[in-house]
């Protein structure tokens, strides 16, 4: 959470300009092309080595020589945030208006100047000066990358790096160690392969204009709480340009798509799996869903890919993980993305299901889900069985196959494979796993219910049951625990299968607190999916049955997005 600053920025502060105290960066200094020195302390270098080898002078002595050079305090001024600049690794920006100790037109009116620049921007009309501060609006921060690899990328481009590196990353595996996070392995290669260099840009990019001023409190009562934050970020300026930054890279990284794909060869297929990877990866962080069926195309792309790699790879361990982490991905994505998608996207899949099975175990240790790569197995049987053509003939034993599914998932031994895992590795969060298996067993229960209403005419099963099942476990996951923003699919199915008023309002309250732990825009789509089948089971509650099958309904509404 942001800290509350009861103190104006030291910009603000030196400039005696009010403080609008926005965190982490101040949005008065952002607008006017000022680099926010924040809220904390700053660090300065005391000494160092030039370039011949000579130690530097301490400050004070350098101030004094400076003083006696310049003959006043607006030399000391600048030499202060020279090194300020050289310190961070950034370049700096022009400060005449920091050390004249006048105020300009910017420093009075910030509001007027964003509006005009905004109006501006809509219009095509930028100058080169504003479009050169608009560049440099994006909060600056030490520790940004500094590697000479990533030196002849614009500031832009590093920060959004760095961004992928520190923050977007520790999103894509449930705990962020060395050991567990191979995706950092893919910066170095940027350097070789532009198509990768774009598609990771613009999907740190899509992730950042996600967080910057995102704590915003969801006021309640709110219908559409995507759309809600989707308005918030077009009004600030800042991450509305992140927003560009980050389409403008994926449409410079689809034009190297289409290059790459003419000539594909074993060689760079590894990196083209990882890039389509990644195109799915940002559909999901993205909130507009206007485009939202565009993660089918890339999982079919990468589904090609995947049948000439293999399973099986040869290099170094890291890279193999790496590899093993991509395919593993897309595997779950295909799986759970066939529970909603209509059609034989299933089918596509299963021919390499028994293939890929063993990089599915070799990576259930660090795999996003943490789940026993049986559960997916009965899902994706599932998904065939309720694809294939009906017929009347079909029905009883197409029954039979589900209900033999769920006795397999049911009968499933979490605590047994949660020992097998702390054998094998020793590792100490069993309890969050066993939860986290057992709510997804459950929810795979309910689906192939969804997927094959003529289970419930053979034999009945209590839902109810299953619900409180999935919600009993994830109850012990809590906002805290490394697993909960793992646990939005069986959140989804169980508010879909609930008519409880209070069942819903806990799904509906989890997934908004996600969104706070892992903000990516599949998890609004969720809800919104929620809100219209609770629409359409309340609208025919006096039927025998709630009269909806919440499954087939959201997909005759075109509801076929990807829920993780």
């Amino acid at each position: 959470m942001p800290p509350n600053n009861s103190k104006p920025c030291h910009n603000c502060r030196r400039r005696r300009l009010r403080c609008d105290r926005s965190w982490p960066t101040c949005h008065k200094c952002v607008v006017s092309g000022q680099e926010c020195l924040g809220y904390g302390k700053v660090f300065v270098w005391t000494q160092g080595i030039d370039s011949q080898g000579n130690v530097n002078p301490s400050p004070a002595r350098r101030l004094a020589d400076d003083g006696a050079v310049s003959g006043g305090s607006h030399g000391q001024l600048s030499q202060h945030q020279h090194r300020l600049h050289q310190f961070s690794g950034l370049s700096p920006t022009s400060s005449s208006s920091t050390t004249s100790g006048t105020t300009s037109e910017d420093e009075a009116a910030p509001d007027d100047r964003q509006q005009r620049h905004q109006n501006q921007h809509h219009h095509g009309l930028l100058s080169q000066q504003q479009q050169e501060q608009q560049q440099q609006a994006l909060p600056y921060r030490l520790g940004a990358l500094t590697d000479p690899l990533f030196q002849d990328l614009d500031h832009n481009s590093r920060y959004y790096l760095s961004h992928f590196a520190d923050r977007v990353c520790k999103d894509l595996v449930v705990r962020d160690t060395p050991e567990s996070n191979p995706f950092r392995e893919l910066l170095p290669l940027t350097q070789y392969h532009p198509l990768l260099l774009q598609i990771l840009i613009a999907t740190s990019a899509i992730h950042w204009s996600n967080i910057f001023r995102a704590h915003h409190t969801i006021p309640a009562g709110i219908t559409d709480p995507g759309g809600y934050i989707t308005t918030l970020r077009t009004k600030d300026l800042v991450t509305r340009q992140a927003l560009i930054d980050a389409l403008t890279a994926k449409q410079k990284a689809m034009s190297h798509l289409r290059g790459v794909l003419d000539t594909l060869d074993p060689a760079g297929s590894d990196v083209a799996l990882a890039a389509l990877h990644f195109f799915i990866k940002f559909d999901l962080i993205d909130l507009d869903k206007s485009g939202g069926q565009s993660w089918k195309a890339h999982l079919e792309g990468a589904t090609s890919i995947m049948r000439l790699l293999g399973p099986d790879g040869s290099g170094s361990a890291a890279s193999r993980m790496l590899r093993d982490r991509v395919i593993s991905d897309c595997f779950i994505y295909h799986i759970l993305g066939s529970t909603l998608a209509p059609g034989g996207l299933s089918a596509r899949i299963a021919r390499q299901a028994f293939e890929f099975l063993p990089v599915m175990k070799r990576v259930e240790l660090t795999s996003y889900l943490s789940c026993p790569p049986e559960i997916f197995q009965i899902i994706l049987s599932a998904s065939q069985l309720a694809n294939e053509p009906p017929s009347a003939d079909s029905l009883v034993p197409a029954a039979d196959e589900a209900l033999a599914l769920i006795d397999q998932a049911l009968t499933l031994d979490i605590a047994a494979w949660a020992v097998y895992l702390k054998r094998l590795t020793g590792i100490t969060d069993i309890e969050s796993r066993v939860h986290l298996a057992s709510a997804h067993r459950s929810a795979a229960c309910l689906y192939i219910l969804q997927a094959l209403p003529a289970v419930r005419s053979v034999r009945p099963v209590d839902t109810e049951m299953l619900v409180d099942d999935i919600l009993s476990n994830l109850a012990f996951i809590d906002e805290k625990d490394p697993y909960f923003k793992a646990t939005s699919w069986p959140t989804f199915i169980a508010g879909a299968e609930t008519r409880d008023p209070e069942k819903r309002t806990w799904s509906l309250a989890r997934l908004l607190a996600i969104w706070e732990t892992c903000p990516w825009g599949y998890l609004f789509t969720a809800i919104e999916m929620l809100k219209a089948t609770w629409a359409w089971q309340d609208a025919n509650r006096k039927s025998e049955d709630g009269g909806v099958n919440w499954l087939r309904d959201l997909r005759g509404l075109g509801f076929d997005y990807l829920i993780i």
